[in-house]
């Protein structure tokens, strides 16, 4: 007995109703049997709803859902009694071969049970499909960490060639690494750039920090949004190049008028 669903049937996408359909093809008899005392025709079979949820894994209310949805769209009809309900399929020789003798497969979309070859219900393809995708996922984001993580590296190889106290560089972590890539490179580039300059201003005494202070922290007051230019001292004015300047008289004629009035002009 070979089970032909096509992917169009309308219900194919719906897991709950595929399953539970899938079940009473499954368990319909194929040819007429009788059951305590009952005729149970090729198409039937008996059953309940929480027999059905036993066996499908559906609850007792995605088996009723499921039923009353196959039920109005004319795939199965019910006939209960006080002990039992016969489940006829519909139409069932549509989906169910008997001519072919069922064959173990390793095709991906198909499998082999009780003797039975059938394709995989649709939650379980769907499943495949999930952890497909999950694994790509994964691989995906697995590959874009190892990239970025090579560009951080690379980003902060340039920066350190560039400074010139190269202590500590092991001391500078992944993390803070990070955070200068990100910060940018280029703005990082400036940050030390304003450094060097205000070491060379005070050369004298002022020596670069090791690189890992600097890559660590150091390098903050010197960004574009913290950084504030130290303002120029103004020149101040030597008092003897004032007097020259300003001066428009003669010191020694000053002088001997001076003396003049000092001794009355004898002199």
């Amino acid at each position: 007995m070979q089970i032909n669903i096509n992917t169009d049937w309308e219900w194919y996408e719906n897991t709950n109703v595929f399953r539970l359909f899938y079940h009473c093809l499954l368990h319909t008899n194929l040819e007429d049997k009788r059951y305590c005392g009952k005729e149970i025709k090729a198409g039937q079979f008996v059953s309940s709803r929480a027999r059905i949820s036993a066996e499908t894994g559906l609850t007792v209310d995605q088996v009723r859902t499921a039923l009353k949805k196959l039920k109005d769209t004319g795939y199965i009809s019910t006939k209960s009694t006080n002990k039992y309900t016969i489940y006829t399929v519909n139409e069932y020789q549509k989906y169910i071969d008997c001519g072919q003798v069922a064959e173990t497969t390793t095709e991906e979309n198909t499998m082999v049970e009780n003797g039975t070859k059938m394709e995989q219900p649709v939650e379980r393809k769907m499943e495949q499909k999930d952890e497909n995708a999950k694994k790509n996922c994964e691989k995906s984001k697995e590959n874009c960490e190892k990239s970025n993580k090579k560009a951080i590296n690379e980003c902060f190889e340039r920066l350190w060639k560039q400074y010139p106290n190269k202590r500590g560089k092991g001391q500078v972590s992944d993390t803070k690494k990070k955070t200068l890539y990100e910060i940018g490179e280029e703005k990082i580039e400036r940050a030390l750039k304003r450094y060097l300059d205000d070491l060379s201003k005070d050369s004298s005494w002022r020596k670069p920090q090791n690189g890992s202070t600097f890559f660590n922290s150091g390098y903050v007051d010197y960004l574009d949004e913290n950084y504030e230019k130290p303002q120029e001292p103004k020149p101040q004015r030597n008092p003897a190049s004032v007097l020259e300047c300003e001066r428009d008289y003669d010191f020694d004629n000053l002088e001997q008028q001076l003396l003049e009035k000092q001794f009355g002009g004898n002199t």
